[in-house]
């Protein structure tokens, strides 16, 4: 009786751990405006806009 109460035990952990899992969020910076008002991006970034419009830094990487 305690093998079956520790394999369902276990087989719902396993299925909370596996329901947790989320998309990771991007994580951008905000890039730094010149005088006229165009943006730029420290090395390592590109400059690109969000699905919401936002002008934002993104890692080179992805």
């Amino acid at each position: 009786m305690k093998l079956k109460f520790a394999a369902v035990g276990a087989f719902a952990l396993i299925l909370t751990a596996c329901a947790q899992q989320e998309e990771p969020t991007p994580v951008y910076t905000q890039p730094s405006y010149d005088k006229s008002g165009s943006p730029s991006c420290p090395g390592g970034y590109d400059l690109a806009t969000t699905e919401a419009g936002q002008t934002v830094c993104n890692p080179v990487g992805q």
